[in-house]
């Protein structure tokens, strides 16, 4: 009867102490950035050629929040979840064969950017000029400061996902350090003291 006592106790005390064990699984993969993709607040450059005089003058639009951009003779386009490529082809579709024969339509994306902000040394606004990390965008900022919470930093997509990132595991590991895209903005939380 004894034995069956100290056996059941000794099976708790396993039981509670490997309760937490176990290995922790990389955070699910982000899909790749779409790089040729326009987001609201990215500023685009159209320009339209192949025009007889006068023609269209070249137009300089901020993607507005609602992802349109308004071109000239008040047409309304979406422009978010397309590439250039598929964009220029629709502004030519809002003018051929209506309003004219023959256009081109050329639009250019300006330069992009993402933010790291809170406990870095130096927060700012980083141009985007390819494929990065969280840990490279910090490092870019100056590294984390003395009071930085590495392991709850908070990656906020452009889309309006929202990403906790362990910077120590992803330094050890880099499957823990997750892709940041253009529009992106990552904030370093002060830790607990």
């Amino acid at each position: 009867m004894k034995l069956n006592w100290i056996g059941a106790l000794g099976g708790l005390l396993a039981a509670v102490f490997l309760a937490g064990c176990g290995t922790t699984h990389p955070p699910q993969s982000r899909p790749p950035c779409a790089v040729d993709e326009l987001h609201p607040g990215d500023m685009v450059t159209v320009t339209f050629s192949d025009l007889a005089p006068p023609g269209i003058p070249e137009l300089r639009a901020r993607v507005k929040e609602d992802g349109t951009i308004t071109l000239p003779m008040n047409k309304s386009v979406v422009v978010t979840r397309k590439t250039i490529g598929m964009l220029e082809k629709e502004v030519v579709t809002n003018y051929v064969p209506h309003i004219y024969k023959q256009l081109t339509a050329t639009i250019k994306a300006e330069d992009r950017n993402y933010s790291v902000g809170g406990e870095v040394k130096f927060p700012a606004r980083q141009q985007y000029l390819g494929p990065t990390t969280v840990l490279r965008a910090i490092q870019s900022c100056g590294d984390f400061t003395d009071f930085a919470s590495r392991k709850k930093v908070e990656l906020m997509g452009a889309d309006g996902s929202r990403i906790i990132v362990d910077c120590i595991k992803a330094r050890k590991d880099s499957r823990y350090d997750v892709p940041v895209c253009p529009g992106d903005a990552i904030n370093v939380p002060r830790r607990n003291i």
